[in-house]
């Protein structure tokens, strides 16, 4: 029976690989200074600067491991033309967006009948939760054109500073948040204040490229040279249009702190809800397990694996050796790949783990059992395990 060195190789470097990242937490500890034991500070993260690559590596517990939030939200207001059921799989969308770029991964978005949706957000309190959740933050921008203001258009945009400018009124410019394709916290290099950088898609882009190249035209610190930016109708910058701006980018400014200033990006760049967000209810959820529960449950399981591998060592001697390394390393790769691809690990899913682990066992029982046979029936030992391998697969499947 011949052995793919290849094969071997690559198997090998899966599981350095593995071991690598499942130990990478107590390396992360080392590098920050922190004990070994204990709750960890911090999410550690793996940074290769020279390939741009950065991962959280950890394992993500669920809302019935770690505690959180659990919401039920209702949608009502649509927009006028949209289906019901339409806009609620959009707000499923956006608001699955809206936490995963707030960095609650784990979260679980899901649609509950015509116009509600259930979140679970794990490690979350309802105060954080309300945050992330509770506001459109629709972008609209205007620019100031002579004529009267209307005295109705003025109470809904809510223009605190709108008074000064007699004679001006605001004219949408048909330059919405449905135009924004990204939306980034960053710090103006002048005031080294926290403000919001957008982009625009290419609609977007030609209307506000237009927008300033007209508005540039006319003297500086004018009506007619300003643009107006509102927030939810919330008019949070006037500003100056000194030169044409045709690079498909904007920023926002206006006194955000550095928190403000990633929420709003965060809005921003999850989109528009389609209708307004009524929280229904709500309960701030326990975790099933307390810590010391898991921590009892992890070291049963670590016996029960012992257990299974001292069994296959006194009854198979060598390839017992071999199965029991098999069963390491099956367990330290899904382990890693849990941690890698951030799966969210709730009680079931560590009960088919457990049983992922015991299936591998019966297998590698399978196919040594059909080795033996055909040792018996006087084969060599490299066909007996050809043959053993095929005969127990269907089994295996």
């Amino acid at each position: 029976m011949r052995v793919d060195r290849r094969l071997l190789f690559l198997i090998g470097i899966i599981a350095l690989l593995a071991l690598f990242i499942d130990g990478f937490a107590y390396i992360y500890r080392s590098a920050t200074n922190q004990p070994l034991t204990g709750k960890i500070r911090g999410i550690p993260t793996l940074n290769i600067g020279f390939l741009g690559f950065s991962q959280q590596i950890y394992v993500h517990k669920g809302l019935d491991l770690q505690g959180g939030t659990h919401l039920e939200l209702e949608i009502t207001n649509v927009r006028s033309g949209t289906p019901v059921r339409e806009a609620r799989d959009i707000a499923v969308q956006i608001v699955e967006r809206r936490v995963n770029s707030s960095g609650y991964a784990e979260s679980v978005v899901r649609p509950e009948g015509d116009n509600r949706i259930l979140v679970e957000l794990p490690g979350v309190n309802l105060e954080q939760a309300k945050q992330i959740l509770g506001k459109t933050s629709y972008l609209t921008i205007y620019e100031w054109v002579p004529g009267t203001p209307d005295a109705n258009i003025l109470k809904e945009l809510n223009p605190t500073d709108a008074n000064k400018y007699q004679g001006f009124k605001p004219q949408f410019t048909n330059i919405d948040g449905s135009m924004i394709t990204s939306a980034s916290r960053s710090t103006d290099p002048n005031t080294n204040l926290p403000d919001v950088q957008f982009s625009f898609n290419n609609t977007g882009n030609d209307r506000f490229c237009n927008l300033t190249r007209d508005r540039v035209s006319h003297p500086q610190g004018t009506p007619e040279n300003k643009i107006a930016i509102f927030i939810d109708k919330d008019l949070v910058e006037d500003a100056n249009v000194q030169s044409e701006i045709c690079g498909g980018t904007g920023i926002i400014t206006g006194g955000f702190t550095a928190a403000s200033a990633q929420a709003l990006a965060v809005q921003l760049n999850s989109g528009a809800l389609p209708g307004t967000i009524t929280l229904v209810s709500s309960t701030e959820v326990g975790a099933t397990l307390g810590a010391s529960t898991v921590k009892l449950s992890l070291l049963a399981g670590a016996f029960g694996l012992a257990i299974i591998i001292l069994f296959m060592l006194l009854y198979y001697r060598l390839p017992g050796v071999v199965a029991s390394v098999a069963l390491l390393l099956y367990a330290a790769i899904a382990l890693a790949i849990f941690k890698i691809f951030g799966v969210t690990l709730t009680l079931a899913g560590l009960a088919g783990f457990i049983l992922s682990v015991g299936m591998a066992v019966d297998a590698n029982v399978l196919i040594f059992e059909r080795v033996k046979e055909e040792l018996r029936a006087g084969r060599t030992l490299g066909a007996s395990m050809e043959a053993g391998v095929r005969r127990a697969w269907p089994a295996i499947r």
